[in-house]
């Protein structure tokens, strides 16, 4: 029996939501490919291969052609060709366009697999970033790839997302006037996988020291500097003499941020015996390491002046990620979505920045036995293995003989 094949086309370094996605359709099954558009120094192919039979990596990166990169294409050209040709080969039962640089999902679209069902699933919408095509343009995003995102899913089968199921009410009247959505909008959080849980963690810092320890995982966006909105948190939680541990940026499975860029973005904080920053650790290792803190952290930054709606309705996978690691963690007000899944299990301790003193004092006094049995709760429920025949279902729709019959006669 001939397997079905799915394609993951990442025109980014991929995202730990996709190896959990492709690892568990290869388990059930299928051949599983992985195309990126990045280069082998910065692309962990390691922390890939379990979950993907074939990986066609581009090797490539774009640039404005001068002559100064003339030797660079002369020496990556002939590898791009064949990496080209590769993927030229590749028949898809379905495949999946990862975004953000949305011009590379646009032309895999037109040229490569334009005759195969395509979810388009950009883990970021640009739509919701920005709040005007005008603050993009501002901000560095060029008119093209707006136009991309829009070709995108204006030509996609299905628009998948990993926020709130009310996320996509808020697509149109931002950078795009008017946006044609799909029929099928699919709804796929980044659930937590049995593969990375853990076991509680008895040996917590926090019984050596008597003290209280919070990490943060992740990466760190918006502009370095003391007044930024993670800056000023931090402060405050040292100032309740609190140990606050950072871990660099990890939700690509790869060390994209040193840690002298994030000892920079501290440096007034550096000196303080609370604060600790540690070196970045794929998502393998990371989830170990961080059980042994109290409480992770989530701080919204970088969106905070432009009243975008990330906040209300996105999820990353931080959440999976704390709690993988069984343990529970604090979290901006703004993300309502995360706040309505942990809100049943008693787990919801969210803050904003004028209040973040008085959960400081109040999650020192909770037993945190009774915590941890609470996040086991949560961490069970919003399992990959358990809900991902909802993808599974609509990977065999789209994949049926029927459809494909339909859809590559109407893809001519």
């Amino acid at each position: 029996m001939i397997k079905k094949q799915i394609v993951f086309f990442c025109a980014t370094t991929p995202y730990v939501m996709i190896y959990k996605i492709a690892k568990e359709l290869k388990n059930k099954g299928y051949e599983t490919v992985l195309i990126t558009i990045s280069q082998k120094d910065k692309f962990d192919r390691k922390s890939f291969e379990d979950a993907f039979d074939k990986i066609l990596c581009s090797n490539f990166q774009f640039f404005k052609p001068s002559i100064k990169t003339i030797p660079y294409i002369l020496k990556r050209g002939l590898g791009f060709i064949h990496f080209l040709i590769e993927m030229k080969k590749l028949k898809p039962s379905v495949w999946f366009g990862i975004g953000r640089t949305n011009w590379q999902v646009m032309m895999a679209h037109k040229y490569y697999f334009k005759k195969y069902p395509f979810i388009f699933f950009e883990y970021d919408l640009n739509s919701h970033l920005y709040s005007s095509r005008e603050e993009a343009r501002k901000l560095g995003m060029p008119n093209f790839e707006i136009d991309s995102e829009k070709y995108c899913i204006e030509n996609s089968d299905v628009l998948m997302h990993k926020g709130g199921k009310n996320e996509l009410k808020v697509i149109n009247g931002r950078i795009f006037d008017k946006v044609k959505l799909p029929k099928i909008i699919f709804h796929f959080y980044p659930y937590c996988s049995d593969e990375w849980n853990i076991p509680p963690n008895k040996e917590k810092l926090s019984k050596k020291d008597n003290s209280f320890h919070i990490v943060y995982v992740g990466g760190l966006f918006g502009e370095i500097g003391e007044n930024t909105l993670v800056n000023l948190t931090v402060k405050k939680i040292l100032d309740n003499k609190i140990h606050f541990h950072i871990y660099g940026k990890v939700q690509h499975l790869s060390n994209n941020e040193s840690k002298n860029e994030i000892t920079n973005r501290f440096k007034d904080l550096y000196k303080n015996p609370y604060f600790h920053i540690h070196e970045a650790l794929d998502h393998k290792r990371i989830i170990k390491e961080i059980s042994k803190y109290d409480f992770g952290i989530w701080i919204g930054e970088g969106f905070s002046n432009n009243n975008s709606p990330v906040f209300e309705y996105s999820t990353g996978n931080k959440l999976s990620t704390y709690l993988e690691a069984g343990i529970p963690f604090l979290y901006d007000n703004r993300l309502e979505s995360i706040n309505e899944i942990l809100k049943k299990y008693k787990i919801d301790f969210s803050f904003e920045f004028s209040n973040i003193e008085q959960l400081l004092k109040k999650i020192k006094k909770i037993k945190k036995e009774s915590i941890t049995k609470r996040v086991l709760e949560a961490r069970k429920d919003f399992s990959l293995q358990k809900n991902f025949y909802k993808l599974e279902n609509l990977i065999k729709q789209l994949s049926s003989p029927h459809n494909q019959k339909d859809y590559k006669r109407n893809s001519k």
